[in-house]
């Protein structure tokens, strides 16, 4: 059998397969999310550590851990936290992605043309308090004792798989992957690399940081705090969005997976020459073999999200589950577009200051018909970005591949194919990112060789081909009323 931990931004999830790579057991134990002021997202590190042994604990009275051969993780990927080098544990609440601190430090960088440039070309991503480094300034500006601690090595920087591995390992292994290094805007993704221009240009100091591997790689020794009597090697260790890549194996040129979740994380496969273009990012997918694979990446920050919104604040629905039917019964929006930029809109747009609208209301719109241009948004902002992508990225995106909460709804699944006139692969299985870091752990372990072997267990999927008469009208007015957000 085979441990898989998936630590996500809401909750920590435990599982288990079995050596024919099916799912056993799972169980997943949500954490608090913290937040002091406006804009400001935390987690408590020490409750996230203790959830995973918790869990753990919990899955060893009902599966045999005594044939455990490995432990593989995937992680929320920009999520940091500072840790003790002596102890292993936080000195400050994990700054999780979603924070919007740090902003002040982008908009100072941002004003030399310079920064930018350098930014760009070495990491492929864009200044923003998406990512850690921004944040990792204004935290330390605010607390001389971690700055100080960081740069004598009293203290350790490191995103969750690093901090997770340190524990785990009883502080002997201080590494990281490349796709979680990548996340940090202070690593080169195109040498593999820290990069010490990037931290001077952020006047980050440390004593160390973590080591770099490919995810393949093996990280540590772990007993799971005593719950082994001896120790079992954690390989697989990749960020959330590339396991999922990897787990829907888009290893070719124009393959394409989109994670419809809270947001929706879409990354496509542009193969192993690294390429840094204007307004899109561009992302490290994995590293194997010495040979990296990148992708083109759209984040869309609200895709469930939206449909969570109008449950708890709009209050219109009672759960989620009920716009399944509402989709369904509801043949169009009645003119209503539906922009869910509540913290502005992403790729293609980089429109971070816009805000949210319901445009096109009239005396015959109800509410479901808000419900249903809610859901149409998420189908139009993912078609955005692969127009964006084939008319100016010069890229085909081939073999659609989808997963995430949302593909239940198969009404909206049938819209999403429609509107990106492509037939689109969906599976069923929800936990791809498990999955994913599952199989790069088999990679590592070398119980598979190589790509050919792993193609053995790919997930199935239903398909959808697009209706070539049902394209929605109501697109061509969703691109009208973004051209006011421009103006």
């Amino acid at each position: 059998m085979y441990i898989s931990i998936d630590q996500s931004t809401s909750s920590s999830t435990v599982f288990i397969y079995n050596k024919n790579l099916k799912l056993l057991f799972k169980s997943s134990k949500t954490h608090k999310q913290i937040q002091k002021q406006l804009g400001y997202v935390e987690h408590d590190a020490e409750e996230i550590y203790r959830n995973i042994l918790f869990l753990l604990k919990k899955l060893s009275k009902k599966a045999n851990f005594n044939n455990n051969l490995f432990l593989s993780i995937t992680n929320q990927r920009e999520t940091f936290v500072i840790f003790d080098t002596l102890s292993g544990k936080p000195l400050h609440n994990a700054v999780v992605w979603q924070c919007r601190r740090g902003q002040k430090i982008c908009d100072k960088i941002n004003k030399s043309s310079t920064n930018r440039k350098l930014i760009k070309e070495d990491t492929g991503l864009t200044l923003d308090t998406y990512f850690p480094a921004p944040k990792l300034v204004e935290l330390l500006a605010s607390n001389k004792k971690l700055k100080q601690k960081l740069k004598n090595g009293s203290a350790l920087f490191g995103t969750i798989d690093t901090y997770l591995i340190y524990r785990l390992t009883k502080q002997k292994s201080y590494t990281t992957d490349t796709t979680n290094a990548s996340r940090t805007l202070f690593f080169n993704n195109k040498s593999l690399r820290w990069s010490k221009k990037l931290l001077q240009l952020f006047g980050l100091q440390f004593k160390s940081l973590p080591e770099v591997k490919e995810s393949s790689s093996i990280f540590g020794y772990t007993n799971l705090n005593q719950i082994f009597k001896t120790s079992i090697p954690i390989t697989g260790v990749i960020g959330d969005s590339q396991a999922s890549i990897f787990a829907n194996q888009c290893f070719n040129r124009g393959n394409t997976k989109i994670t419809l979740g809270t947001g929706a994380s879409i990354l496509t496969n542009i193969g192993e020459q690294y390429t840094s273009k204007k307004n899109i990012i561009t992302t490290l997918s994995y590293v194997y073999k010495n040979k990296p694979s990148y992708s083109y990446e759209c984040l869309i920050n609200y895709a469930g999200a939206t449909v969570s919104w109008l449950n708890s604040n709009l209050e219109i629905i009672k759960k989620p589950e009920e716009t399944n039917a509402i989709f369904a019964k509801t043949k169009n929006s009645n003119g209503v577009i539906f922009i869910p930029a509540f913290v502005g809109l992403s790729s293609p747009h980089w429109l971070p200051t816009c805000k949210g609208m319901i445009y096109g209301l009239t005396p015959s719109v109800n509410k479901n018909h808000i419900i249903r241009s809610a859901l149409e948004s998420v189908a139009f902002q993912i078609k955005d970005y692969v127009d964006d992508l084939e008319k100016n990225k010069k890229i085909v995106c081939n073999d659609v591949y989808v997963d995430g909460g949302i593909v239940s709804n198969t009404f909206f699944m049938q819209f999403l194919a429609n509107t990106l006139k492509r037939k689109i692969y969906v599976t069923d299985f929800k936990d791809m990112s498990s999955y994913g870091s599952l199989l790069m752990g088999l990679l590592g372990m070398k119980i598979k060789k190589n790509f050919k072997d792993i193609s053995k267990h790919k997930q199935k999927y239903s398909t959808y081909l697009p209706n070539k008469n049902k394209f929605p009208d109501s697109y061509n007015d969703w691109k009208e009323v973004l051209k006011n957000f421009y103006l």
